[in-house]
């Protein structure tokens, strides 16, 4: 008998078409939204402030902790979202700009 997927959906996806390792899970639980990021290393720092400057008022920026014994999850960001955060913040996947030819 096989055991139920982890909620936090963790298992990386890949772009189809520019086929970088992304990370794709429904945030939220009344209103959720599907979100997709890259999905960087562990080790690689990505404070909030950055992130938030290179957002626009159509993409999010989300907040991915990551505990050792749990799944990946994503979380919302927002006005009250701590500046000193110590976890990763994403944006929404775009792939490169990539010519036909």
């Amino acid at each position: 008998m096989t055991g139920a997927r982890p909620r936090g959906g963790d298992t990386p996806h890949r772009c189809p078409a520019c086929r970088a390792r992304l990370l794709v899970q429904w945030v939220g639980h009344t209103a959720a939204l599907k979100a997709s990021v890259d999905l960087p290393p562990a080790e690689q720092h990505l404070p909030y402030g950055p992130a938030a400057q290179a957002s626009t008022p159509n993409d999010l920026v989300w907040c991915l902790p990551r505990h050792p014994y749990r799944p990946l999850q994503l979380r919302w960001t927002g006005p009250r979202h701590p500046p000193d955060c110590p976890h990763q913040h994403l944006l929404t996947h775009r792939c490169p700009p990539t010519t036909l030819f």
